[in-house]
């Protein structure tokens, strides 16, 4: 009875435990994940930064580090966690990310992954925004005021596992408060970015274009 009680646990972990598709105006809960129930997120980090921010209306100073990871399967995991410094005088609220472009957006937080608080939730923005990667990532639960990224406290690592396998510095990251009334500057971070063609496929564009030409030259005379 206990290996059955026991085997019933770690599938309902390892089922729970999967990287969420954000949904356009809608608040996806984050329920957590681990490499153990997504192998695929296993890799080599390629890049870790970290960037000041400040919300200075609040008093609130801190850092966020992006971290860009090969995975196993050959495609890019991207990662971000938050920093709020001892010193602050503020809560925060919420991470946010703008321009992150990817085909597919699949959330997560590592519950492997260093850190003191989870993200609840991540809303990723319809409308004219729905194209151009706009996700926030909320710190607390909406129906109480638990949760929220206290001064001395850092977020866990969230996620977007992506099948992106080239990036660039191009997207736009900053946190704010509970209620987005005091926000910080923006920085940049790390997103998916469209593979350069190698040589050869240069050559065959060459060799289309050339055909194309000549096919004009052949029906203009005829």
């Amino acid at each position: 009875m206990k290996k059955l009680i026991l085997g019933a646990a770690i599938a309902l972990i390892v089922n729970a435990a999967q990287a969420v598709t954000l949904v356009d105006n809608t608040a996806v809960a984050l329920p957590g994940t681990t490499v153990a129930a997504e192998p695929q997120l296993a890799g080599t980090v390629l890049e870790d930064t970290l960037t000041d921010f400040a919300i200075a209306g609040e008093g609130i100073t801190g850092h966020i580090q992006s971290r860009v990871v090969r995975s196993v399967d050959g495609t890019l995991d991207f990662y971000w966690r938050v920093f709020n410094d001892e010193t602050s005088r503020g809560n925060i609220g919420n991470f946010r990310i703008g321009e992150f472009l990817s085909p597919e957006y699949n959330a997560n937080w590592r519950i492997d992954g260093l850190g003191d608080v989870a993200p609840t939730s991540a809303y990723k923005f319809g409308g004219g925004l729905a194209d151009q990667g706009y996700i926030n990532f909320q710190f607390f639960d909406a129906a109480s005021t638990t949760g929220l990224l206290t001064p001395g406290k850092s977020s866990m690592f969230i996620l977007l596992d992506t099948s992106a396998t080239s990036y660039n510095e191009s997207a736009l990251m900053d946190v704010a408060n509970r209620d987005t009334t005091q926000i910080s500057g923006i920085a940049y971070t790390f997103t998916p970015a469209a593979p350069v063609p190698e040589p050869s496929t240069y050559a065959l564009m060459g060799l289309g274009l050339a055909a194309m030409g000549f096919l004009r030259r052949r029906t203009s005379r005829g």
